[in-house]
């Protein structure tokens, strides 16, 4: 599933709506920037690296940077927004927007509308990225139809504290344990256990940074029965220490010195 990375820096360039006349076709060219395209009437037409593609409303496709475009035959009078950026490439299942997708567009109409009157407005790049990335994250959250291997997510995210196993995920889905673990295994690349586990290090990595409580007690909080465990799993993720980690995290800048800030 290969798509934009969302754990990376994404720079936003500009953005507008688009109407073809009739009979006209995609332009030919190679951009060397990513165009997210979100069809919302008629048919776009292209060839992207020699692969055909159809975008028809309600679906969106995102043109890598460096690829070859081509408009061989008329598109169907195609309605849509186009943005321009630039992002990293990824093909993990976890943080990536897909190549291709579906979106609401009654439910994006606004803001998508938004993005094209701000893009030629007096507006900053600023203003016009948050724009953008309330888009993309739009885009990401939504699950018009969820994959089993989702709704296992899902619900991992909402009990990932509460003492959850792989029994009760077999229970909760009525499936068999090694079933649960294929699925999810084939989807996110990893199994339901090791997917419970990162999610409790990434919180408790927040504790440990803003908050002062002891690692023993963020350990509890974070679902782990101990200290021991906590330590062996955040260890194996981070490659560091809890304690390693706090003090990576909370090093004295610079320019305070002696008390004073200079």
């Amino acid at each position: 599933m290969e798509g934009i990375n969302l754990n990376k820096t994404i720079t936003f360039l500009y953005a507008s709506l688009r109407y073809f006349s009739e009979g006209e076709k995609h332009v030919t060219r190679v951009c060397n920037e990513d165009v997210l395209l979100l069809v919302f009437d008629g048919i776009l037409r292209f060839v992207e690296d020699d692969v055909e593609y159809e975008v028809y409303p309600g679906t969106y496709h995102i043109q890598k940077h460096g690829s070859r475009q081509r408009g061989i035959i008329p598109s169907d009078s195609p309605q849509y927004l186009y943005v321009h950026f630039l992002a990293d490439w990824s093909d993990e299942r976890r943080g990536t927007l897909p190549k291709q997708g579906t979106f609401d567009y009654q439910a994006l109409k606004l803001l998508m509308e938004d993005i094209d009157t701000m893009s030629h407005g007096d507006y900053t790049i600023c203003e016009c990225s948050a724009k953008f990335f309330e888009l993309l994250s739009r885009l990401y959250r939504k699950r018009a139809i969820p994959t089993m291997a989702g709704k296992i997510a899902d619900y991992i995210e909402k009990n990932y504290i509460d003492g959850l196993t792989l029994e009760k995920l077999a229970e909760e889905f009525h499936f068999s344990k090694n079933h649960v673990i294929n699925i999810f295994k084939q989807e996110y690349g990893m199994t339901p256990f090791e997917y419970i586990n990162c999610l409790r290090v990434k919180k408790a990595e927040w504790m440990l940074e803003a908050t002062s409580c002891t690692s023993e007690t963020i350990a509890l909080e974070c679902g782990f029965n101990n200290y021991s465990h906590f330590f062996k799993v955040f260890r194996a993720i981070t490659g560091i220490s809890p304690t390693k980690w706090r003090e990576k995290k909370r090093i004295t800048p610079s320019c305070f010195i002696s008390g004073e800030w200079r």
